[in-house]
């Protein structure tokens, strides 16, 4: 991003400028470079996703490692999608940004930029962003801070890595390999997301049902929800179910997992079909869903593979 008088940060026009005012990254790698969107990340729609995987996919063979940048807002479900698409991968996938342009005093994104490189460099073999002091799972990426440098965390899992005067690994992750790597574009875009809060109409979830395919419902800690009276959800969840919409049910808490068997707030919406997130960020609950979507619609097909782990997103 670069400042534009009042206007504010804008995407920066020239993505040569990347390698002009980050010149150490030339002495790393051969560098080549795709632009492929020029926008902010605020406007990042799902087709992106695709393109983006397909741009990755179709130069495998000719490159030995990739560097995604990308605004922060919506850098979390970008790796998401990545990650479900770009199944297999036999080398480095790696995201990152910055909490400051590049362009001013105190900017991270010259550190962030150069570490990206050196993890693609590595031999891991997954996708991944790099931010601050972390490297994450992509599917286990979470925004948490719009202040601090390190503004991503590894949620529910530990990093794949730290970075200080090294880059520090931890054991068991995928290594680079001959393997072929699957490119499984598939997305259905017609899928939202809603918290629930105090006071929240059953008729919203009732409307948005019938202009969605799938509905991911942030409930509260255990994957709890409405119950009782006039603003029960139960009806509209299982109105919803009985007309072929998936449900499923994550948590709006930071840490922790859904286990909607606890309370019967949470049960009784397990008991109409929804389907549990476990300890999946909202983030990639709401990807997995429109990925697994777009192969079949089908509810038995939709709750198998939500709460199969696939790519590290769930705890076996």
């Amino acid at each position: 991003m670069v400042r534009h008088g009042k206007t504010g940060l804008v995407p920066c026009s020239d993505a040569n400028m990347l390698l002009e005012r980050v010149p150490e990254i030339r002495e790393l790698a051969d560098v080549d470079l795709l632009p492929l969107a020029n926008i902010d990340s605020s406007n990042v729609e799902p087709h992106l996703w695709i393109e983006l995987g397909r741009a990755i996919y179709e130069r495998l063979d000719q490159y030995d490692g990739f560097v995604v940048t990308h605004g922060t807002d919506t850098l979390a479900y970008t790796a998401a999608g990545l990650s479900f698409m770009l199944q297999n991968l036999n080398k480095p996938v790696i995201l990152t940004g910055a909490q400051v342009p590049l362009e001013e005093i105190g900017s991270d994104g010259r550190t962030n930029l150069i570490n990206a490189f050196r993890v693609a460099c590595s031999d891991i073999a997954d996708v991944a962003v790099v931010f601050g002091s972390l490297v994450i799972r992509g599917c286990r990426t979470k925004k948490t801070s719009a202040f601090d440098l390190q503004a991503f965390t590894s949620a529910n899992a530990e990093p794949m890595g730290t970075i200080g005067l090294s880059i520090k690994f931890v054991s068991g992750l995928r290594r680079r390999a001959r393997r072929n790597t699957l490119f499984m574009p598939y997305l259905e875009p017609s899928v939202t997301m809603i918290s629930v809060y105090p006071g929240m109409k059953p008729g919203v979830l009732t409307w948005l049902a019938e202009n969605h395919a799938g509905i991911v419902i942030e409930g509260y800690g255990a994957g709890n929800i409405p119950t009782e009276g006039r603003l029960s959800l139960v009806p509209a969840i299982r109105s919803a179910i009985d007309h072929g919409i998936s449900i499923v049910v994550c948590t709006q808490c930071l840490v922790g997992s859904t286990e909607m068997e606890l309370y019967k707030v949470g049960k009784t919406a397990l008991d109409a079909g929804a389907i549990p997130a476990m300890d999946m960020t909202p983030e990639t609950t709401l990807v997995k869903l429109m990925w697994v979507l777009g192969q079949k619609r089908d509810q038995h097909f939709v709750a198998s593979l939500m709460q199969k782990s696939l790519i590290g997103e769930l705890h076996s």
